[in-house]
């Protein structure tokens, strides 16, 4: 019997929450927590994590994908590079089941509107029989994504991304055997960020829980995520909120929507009046330090967060506990230590 008549491969994100990970991987779990935790989580859904082993039998394709994993020399990375590559060709190019395809679509089309909205569609993966549900920075994201093509297309090379040499590299480093990694690619609507950044709600540096400390930039966040810019620096009291230190930088590049494709997005200079202006104001800084007080109340632990202000309304992408933390001399015990 096949994966697609035991349930349902697409799934709300309203109707996830954390111990969804398996199913749906680390990022849209969090997200579905995030949603019932009262943040505004742009709409979406997630393509369940029992989508892509169904795809791949469907086209015959899981004996070759596991012979060309288990043949993998990771002493040599231009090897290993050049084994994957083939491997996530074969995905992205592969025939989505009619069925699947169907229900992906059904799902895009009610999120999407008669309007078109843009949406992001982005990896969420897990660790199968595991606690790991996330490779920071090792699966893609794809911005303005317009279309029913499109999104199964970008689906597809999420699927793909599980397969980068990185993320390769990554389970390899982990010990994690290729075979139980989970991808579950998650579709929201596309949140057109006049600015967005970066939280934590202890210092990620010294280690202070008493602590917030903001990074923002123009334009989605991107350009924060990835190191490309110089970005606006806070660092927020968190029992009062106030503001405890703030640099403005003299900003360089964004990232934003192509407006001459009409989809996909663009990295380009930002203009030369908006360089040095302060990308937050004091409100804003405040509803950010309030918001994220609450995400950490709730998950119990210092959370890493991706935030977004369009027209003045903040969105919560992501939220994750901080990875490295070290406490600071005297801070009081994490929630649920021992």
């Amino acid at each position: 019997m096949s994966p697609s008549t035991t349930r349902p491969l697409t799934v709300s994100l309203k109707e996830i929450a954390i111990g969804d990970a398996q199913r749906c991987g680390g990022k849209a779990s969090s997200l579905g927590e995030l949603a019932r935790a009262g943040a505004r989580v742009p709409p979406g859904f997630c393509i369940v994590a029992d989508a892509l082993p169904y795809l791949l039998e469907a086209n015959g394709l899981g004996r070759e994908l596991a012979a060309a994993a288990a043949g993998l020399d990771f002493g040599d990375p231009n090897a290993v590079e050049a084994a994957t590559a083939p491997i996530r060709e074969r995905i992205a190019s592969a025939a989505i089941p009619a069925d699947l395809e169907a229900e992906i679509l059904e799902r895009y089309r009610a999120l999407a509107g008669p309007e078109l909205r843009f949406v992001a569609v982005r990896s969420s993966v897990a660790v199968k029989d595991s606690p790991i549900s996330s490779f920071p920075g090792m699966m893609d994201t794809y911005h303005y994504v317009r279309g029913g093509a499109d999104v199964l297309a970008r689906v597809r090379e999420c699927w793909a991304s599980l397969w980068t040499a990185r993320a390769a590299f990554a389970r390899h480093r982990q010990g994690v055997a290729h075979e139980r990694g989970l991808i579950a690619p998650v579709v929201q609507a596309m949140v057109d960020a006049d600015c967005a950044g970066v939280l934590f709600t202890a210092n990620p540096i010294t280690g202070a829980t008493d602590q917030i400390v903001i990074e923002a930039n123009w334009g989605i966040g991107e350009s924060v995520v990835s190191g490309r810019s110089l970005n606006d620096f806070y660092v927020l009291r968190k029992q009062s909120l106030e503001v405890a230190e703030r640099r403005v930088a003299r900003k360089t590049v964004m990232v934003t929507l192509d407006r001459g494709k009409g989809s996909d997005r663009l990295e380009k200079e930002i203009p030369p009046d908006r360089a040095g202006e302060p990308v937050l104001t004091d409100i804003q800084l405040a509803e950010l330090g309030e918001t994220s007080r609450q995400i950490e109340r709730h998950f119990g632990f210092p959370v890493d967060v991706e935030w977004a202000f369009e027209d003045d309304r903040l969105y919560i992408l992501q939220a994750r506990r901080i990875t490295g933390l070290e406490p600071a001399p005297g801070d009081p015990p994490e929630k649920g230590a021992s």
